[in-house]
């Protein structure tokens, strides 16, 4: 063991320093400002620009901080080479300044740059632009309230285009966006990141060539008609969405992988998150498939090595930390010291954690390398809900509302998830709340004042005191004080003849489905049928935990998993299953394959519903674990020195995507060892599979995942050598694929039938 993990070290260190020799310097600039006030940056001018409304986000400090700390921790940016600007600091003359003495003055070919900007987004009318709108795209400065103008897109392609005729390698990313009309749905009040258009005409005719049409590679939160949201991580902690869901990507992307794949963890990140803000990759195909801003330096063949920094009285300082996918209640030992065993106590910003000594006296010295022997699953963040209460029959008044509604020709909207309203009225903290365009106003008369004609709204009635007791106390959910933080929304609405509640994503409507990994809504139910509620909101957080199951660090299978169209052989590339169509699972290896040789792993694959139900596809569930370890080898224990570039599960059956359609999300388990039992991944009823014989620990982390338990509480230690991979299709009606028609409101639930 001692002389293999020598070998990899030295492996390792040769690698780096070749990759090193090609590339060149790294440099960033990361923006952030939260605080758009400019209270300290002089007197407001008079004018049209001293009303422009840029109010003050929340996350974009916390953005910049793990993208910078992960630039260092895992890209090997030194630290003087990443420049910070923030809040107020982050002024025009300051951004646009830094971007060319900092990045553009001296990139040199090979250079890795880096430009990343988290606040608000924006348009400037531009008469002369090509694009039909006459609109550029722009970044609000710290000092737009002074009257400063926009950083237009057109400003910052010279410089971007100026960095790439060095030589220089360019990644740019926009946690922004850039129109205010792209809200939808229900609107639950989530900060977004963007403000109203700047309308003064700049007229520039500038026509120079797209960045990535040159070898950039441009990632943006949001498409233009969509809004880039904030967010509240599993800690509480407020962050863009995007960024969010991209540094976890970063954080599990495997050295060398493609800047294409770790997208593509990112936007399933969203698809769980945020299904309403779809984010965008633009480069060529050289650019994607080049590694995300170059190789990460902590994989060492599929395991983290993590060095020992420092003794402190609490045990030892690591080198290692969230970035390197260490958690707390992992165990860790020498190689050389195989009778010490460290457990972790605690996470020192996401590069380092402590540890103290769980078994063993050998004392260990600064440079120490510690590999991960087990590792302990983090609790799932739960599942927020707001639940609006009160303690009145508000039924009578609601129906006074809905002929009124009528007579002033206000459009009644029954369901928001799949007509958008341009106001909605709701009950919040003991009173009448009426929302329209992203302005909160409290009626003072007729609740229907400020709705014109014209118009449409929807009416979201609260809870009764006995409904939202009967509604408390599910595991896994936390009841949030307010609808801004929350996941789903009790909505009540009136219908034809009385009351009815379903939970409801904010910010998305039936459009969405397809690309939401959790239901936009559930089904709409009397309130006389609590246990319909409870169960449904049980379905509703299993198949969030599913989605934050996390695997350990670099245990990536070297295959992902595909789907062929049985009869004709093709592979399903858009993302749609066509009912009536029978389809075969293949395992495909990956392009980038991970590091370290291959060794032949239990291979399962499940498919989970939105309603939390799941279907064991392979191996067949009255054969156990049989037939699916792969690839298959006739010498078991040995590594393969040629991997199939395809494996056929030809165990599993064809199958078919049956009413009623939706989403599914097929998972890819693969273990070193078979799971004695696999009850764990198939169960029909809201409780999950039955409790049975003593299962290991993968199990046990499975079935605490079933039933959604795994928020809070003790943290599951597991071998290291287990991964999880998931990709979300939508079924659909053969009539429904066959024209491009907008759909009608249905059931988002998907069966799938042998």
């Amino acid at each position: 063991m001692r002389v293999r993990t020598i070998l990899i070290v030295w492996t390792t260190i040769l690698l780096i320093a070749a990759l090193s020799a090609q590339a060149g310097t790294k440099r960033a600039l990361l923006i952030g400002i939260n605080d758009y006030s400019a209270s300290r940056l002089g007197n407001l001018r008079t004018g049209s620009l001293s009303a422009r409304n840029v109010p003050n986000l929340d996350g974009t400090l916390n953005d910049v901080a793990v993208m910078r700390d992960l630039l260092v921790a895992l890209h090997g940016f030194k630290p003087e080479n990443v420049v910070t600007l923030t809040d107020q600091a982050a002024t025009r003359t300051a951004v646009v300044s830094r971007l060319r003495e900092h990045l553009l003055r001296p990139a040199q070919k090979n250079d890795v740059v880096y430009f990343y900007f988290s606040g608000h987004g924006s348009q400037v009318r531009n008469s002369r632009s090509t694009e039909a709108d006459r609109l550029d795209e722009s970044l609000v400065p710290a000092d737009a309230r002074l009257g400063a103008a926009d950083i237009r897109d057109k400003e910052l392609l010279p410089i971007f285009n100026a960095i790439l005729d060095r030589g220089a390698r360019l990644t740019v990313v926009f946690d922004a966006c850039h129109t205010g009309s792209g809200a939808r749905g229900l609107d639950g009040g989530l900060r977004h990141r963007s403000i109203p258009t700047d309308t003064r005409d700049v007229a520039d005719p500038y026509r120079g060539p797209q960045p990535e049409s040159r070898g950039a590679l441009i990632l943006s939160a949001a498409q233009d008609f969509d809004l880039a949201f904030e967010m509240r991580d599993e800690n509480g902690a407020i962050r863009g969405a995007f960024t969010w869901a991209l540094a976890r990507a970063m954080r599990d992307a495997e050295a060398g992988e493609s800047a294409a794949e770790t997208f593509l963890r990112a936007r399933a990140r969203l698809q769980a998150e945020r299904p309403a803000q779809h984010p965008v990759l633009a480069g060529s195909a050289d650019a994607r498939l080049r590694p995300l801003l170059g190789i990460r330096t902590d994989r060492r063949d599929n395991r983290p090595l993590i060095a020992v920094e420092r003794v402190v009285s609490e045990g030892y300082v690591l080198q290692g930390g969230w970035a390197s996918g260490v958690t707390v209640g992992s165990e860790l030992r020498a190689p050389g010291h195989v009778d010490v065993r460290l457990e972790v106590t605690s996470l020192l910003g996401i590069a380092r954690c402590i540890a103290r000594v769980r078994r063993g006296t050998t004392p260990l010295k600064p440079g120490a390398l510690l590999e991960i022997v087990t590792w302990a699953a983090p609790p799932a963040p739960p599942l927020r809900v707001w639940i609006p209460g009160a303690a009145n029959d508000l039924l009578a008044l609601v129906q006074s509302l809905r002929k009124e509604a009528a007579r002033r020709k206000i459009r009644w909207v029954a369901d928001p998830t799949v007509v958008t309203p341009t106001h909605l009225l709701r009950w919040r903290d003991g009173a009448w709340e009426l929302v329209g365009r992203g302005i909160r106003t409290k009626p003072t008369g007729s609740l229907l004042a400020g709705v014109h004609p014209g118009s449409s709204l929807f009416v979201e009635l609260p809870a009764s005191t006995a409904l939202t007791a009967a509604l408390s106390g599910v595991p896994g959910i936390e009841l949030c004080p307010s609808p801004e933080s929350a996941d789903y929304i009790l909505a009540g609405r009136l219908g034809r003849h009385s009351v009815e509640f379903a939970w409801v994503r904010p910010f998305a409507t039936i459009r969405d489905r397809g690309r939401s990994a959790l239901p936009v809504r559930t089904a709409w139910v009397s309130p006389a049928q609590p246990s319909a509620l409870r169960d449904a909101l049980v379905g509703l957080r299993r198949v969030q935990s599913w989605h934050e199951l996390r695997p350990p660090a670099a245990a990536s299978s070297h295959y992902r998993l595909a789907i062929r169209r049985a009869d004709e052989g093709t592979f399903v590339e858009d993302g749609r299953l066509i009912g009536s169509t029978r389809y075969r699972l293949v395992l495909r290896q990956r392009r980038h394959k991970p590091d370290g040789p291959l060794y032949p792993r239990y291979v399962y694959v499940f498919v989970i519903d939105s309603h939390g139900r799941s279907k064991l596809l392979f191996p067949a569930p009255e054969n156990g674990s049989v037939e699916n370890l792969l690839p298959a080898t006739p010498t078991p224990g040995r590594p393969l020195r040629d991997a199939p570039p395809e494996i056929s599960l030809t165990v599993s059956r064809p199958f078919i995507a049956g009413k009623p359609y939706g989403v599914d999300t097929f998972f890819l388990l693969s273990t070193d060892e078979p799971l004695p039992s696999l009850t764990a991944l198939e169960w029909t009823s809201t409780r999950g599979p039955r409790s049975g014989a003593k299962r290991g620990p993968l199990e046990q982390l499975l079935t605490r995942t079933i039933g959604g338990a795994r928020a809070g509480g003790e943290s599951i230690r597991t071998p290291p050598t287990w991964s999880i991979d998931r990709v979300t299709f939508e079924s659909v009606a053969p009539k429904r694929a066959a024209r491009s028609a907008h759909s009608t409101e249905r059931r988002a639930t998907v069966s799938i039938r042998q």
